[in-house]
């Protein structure tokens, strides 16, 4: 991943943003909107590699691949949430971002829930 892209555009659209918002401000919270969408799926794009070698040691280790799968679920939620919170926060609706942020983490819960149910069973296990 090539830092300088993800600054440049950052800087680009922070600029361009600046200069909308004197004449159109609801065109300025959509160019920030975009560029942090871009930016995420530039991203996203990038962890490529990552993800498989994530994937890969946990096959090394014996650990299911479903963990690794919640894991990135509730990551790509995390950035979501938070890429949304924060365009909701500029737009000055700080409320709607606070839903969004608490939207997030319920999701994060129930996506974790089979996690949850398994650790209880080992738990129970050792227990008795």
């Amino acid at each position: 991943m090539n830092i300088f892209t993800v600054v440049g555009l950052a800087v680009t659209a922070a600029i361009l943003a600046v200069l909308l918002r004197q004449y159109k401000p609801e065109y300025a919270m959509l160019t920030g909107l975009a560029a942090g969408i871009m930016i995420l799926v530039y991203v996203v794009v990038a962890s490529k590699p990552v993800i498989s070698e994530a994937s890969a040691l946990l096959g090394k280790a014996n650990i299911k691949s479903s963990y690794g799968m919640i894991l990135l679920k509730s990551l790509g939620i995390c950035f979501v949430a938070q890429l949304a919170s924060d365009a909701c926060r500029d737009a000055g609706e700080s409320a709607i971002a606070s839903k969004i942020e608490l939207a997030g983490k319920f999701a994060v819960i129930i996506i974790a829930l089979p996690l949850f149910e398994q650790v209880a069973e080992l738990a129970i296990k050792l227990l008795s």
